[in-house]
């Protein structure tokens, strides 16, 4: 598999629960320490590494914002999926910016969770 470096569409933290709540599906490709000491309670947990593997869980008529620490691997992975034609952006700032904007961050055990 190979990770491009292309522009690629993407949101705002400000705008995520609002897209959620419209139907986006919030993808997170953090590694599995990560994921449990924090997540959004939305999103669907699927490593970076499992991308490829894992894309019969896209359809081409979904919109994902793809979300990781920080956004620089999402940036990476939204642009290897959009290279497949689906509909993506990168959450700008990733799970650190989230954090500042949503109420729904939780670790592995359903308690209020950290960004690591």
């Amino acid at each position: 598999m190979v990770f491009g470096f292309n522009k690629v569409p993407s949101v705002d933290a400000s705008d995520v629960e609002n897209l959620i709540s419209n139907g986006h599906i919030l993808i997170d490709v953090r590694e599995d320490d990560e994921w449990e000491a924090g997540h959004h309670r939305e999103a669907t947990h699927i490593s970076m590494g499992t991308i490829e593997e894992n894309l019969s869980k896209f359809t081409k008529s979904n919109d994902y914002i793809i979300v990781c620490r920080s956004g620089a691997r999402s940036s990476r992975v939204s642009n290897y999926l959009l290279s497949k034609d689906f509909n993506v952006s990168n959450l700008d700032g990733g799970m650190k910016a989230l954090f500042n904007f949503s109420n729904n961050i939780i670790n592995s055990k359903g308690s209020t969770g950290q960004i690591i």
